[in-house]
């Protein structure tokens, strides 16, 4: 069952409820700073995928994904017989400023855990996808001071 917080969740495993375009609500510089990025103010603030059906304000058209878990009458892309596929490929184009290369990580951990676990934890997964170093072997840690 989706309620209104794990309806943030996106098909794919993005947390849109910690998304910049969904949390700019109230917070003026960053609503400001996402309209100066060449967000429409039309589209902010955002109020998750599911609430737009798939309308992301940084996508043309309806996202891909969201129109397959449709289709597929499913609420995540884990419940589907052909996860992971191609849509949800890591790609190191923008990985550095777009979360989407955390989205197998997440179904998976939403799969395990259940989405409300997931939804107490996405922030802190988000912060390490973006800010510890990879340690060959023995996987993201923090720096020292950070």
């Amino acid at each position: 069952m989706i309620d209104e917080r794990t309806n943030l969740v996106a098909p794919c495993g993005i947390d849109c409820g910690i998304c910049e375009l969904y949390i700019c609500r109230g917070n003026t510089e960053l609503y400001e700073h996402l309209v100066k990025s060449g967000i429409p103010e039309s589209k902010l603030p955002c109020n998750g995928c599911r609430a737009v059906d798939g309308h992301c304000p940084v996508n043309e058209g309806i996202c891909k994904t969201f129109t397959c878990v449709a289709l597929k009458d499913v609420d995540y892309c884990f419940e589907c017989f052909d996860f992971p596929c191609s849509k949800l490929n890591p790609s190191a184009d923008r990985a550095s400023v777009l979360p989407h290369n955390l989205k197998v990580f997440n179904l998976c951990t939403i799969q395990r855990t259940g989405v409300l676990e997931f939804i107490e934890h996405s922030a802190q997964i988000r912060k390490k996808y973006y800010r510890e170093k990879m340690e060959i072997g023995n996987g993201p840690s923090l720096e020292q001071g950070n």
